[in-house]
């Protein structure tokens, strides 16, 4: 199986149609009538708010406090402006047109998405948006439920798209900090998972569970044990969730040098 981001095909990754330019052109497909110019790189004085896709059935928030957790520490981290409350929007193209990336979680099966809902996240991802699938694991629920029933909704959005994994050395894993392999609540396999449109990742998956690394209660306690890192792993699944966040608003710098000094040893191990 081929890897995305090869030695073959690196560097064909970045796009240079800004995030200001994806939400102008998405606007205008929508019919929207006056969207704001919304800047999406580095250094913008507007905020970025970080959405879930709501989906009817099965589970679509089980991890609650994830992205609000992502959210602050992107925050206080980067040069990112946030809104420390995430939004839940409806996969509508309306809806859709707000928003650079979106998530998509679960933990259980769902019904098939309606046809305007799978047309306007074909809409989206054709005009530059890009999908983050998170898999919930949580014991005693069909998660592999939630993974057949995301496979039926990408045949529906993309068909006969393939979901080929990330190489090590993509742009992706080195869009903030710089990172080995990616790594969740649970460990997972060494590669995310990608389905590329004219040279760029538009549907990102993991299998590492990052909302549940993620998610800490408004007392401040982590909602659940990492394993089998504990702590350390927990910092690698924020330095993740952050380059996916940094990847999905400013595909157009971060093969660049001075982008890679984030680095840190704990991370090569």
């Amino acid at each position: 199986m081929p890897l995305i981001g090869d030695a073959k095909t690196r560097g064909t990754v970045i796009v240079r149609a800004g995030r200001r330019n994806f939400a102008k052109t998405i606007g205008l497909v929508a019919g929207a009538a006056a969207l704001p110019s919304l800047g999406w790189g580095l250094g913008t004085a507007s905020q970025i708010n970080l959405a879930q896709i709501v989906y009817p059935g099965g589970n679509w928030q089980p991890r609650p406090t994830a992205l609000r957790r992502l959210a602050w520490e992107i925050h206080k981290r980067t040069a990112i402006d946030t809104v420390l409350e995430p939004r839940s929007i409806k996969p509508t193209l309306h809806a859709l047109s707000s928003n650079p990336l979106v998530f998509l979680a679960g933990d259980r099966p769902f019904p098939a998405w309606s046809s305007s809902s799978t047309n306007a996240m074909r809409r989206f991802l054709k005009l530059g948006g890009t999908l983050i699938i998170d898999p919930a694991e949580v014991s005693g629920v069909n998660a592999t439920g939630f993974e057949e029933s995301v496979d039926q909704l990408l045949e529906a959005v993309v068909p006969k798209v393939r979901l080929e994994p990330i190489a090590a050395d993509h742009v992706l894993y080195r869009s903030f900090y710089q990172i080995n392999r990616p790594l969740g609540r649970v460990e997972g396999p060494p590669h995310l998972w990608a389905h590329e449109m004219t040279g760029r990742l538009s549907i990102i998956r993991t299998r590492h569970d990052l909302g549940g690394a993620w998610a800490r209660d408004n007392l401040g306690s982590w909602e659940y044990e990492v394993s089998p890192g504990g702590q350390r792993q927990r910092e690698y699944a924020f330095r993740l969730g952050i380059n996916l966040v940094f990847y999905g608003l400013c595909q157009d710098y971060k093969d660049e040098l001075s982008h890679r000094r984030f680095g840190d040893p704990m991370v090569k191990d």
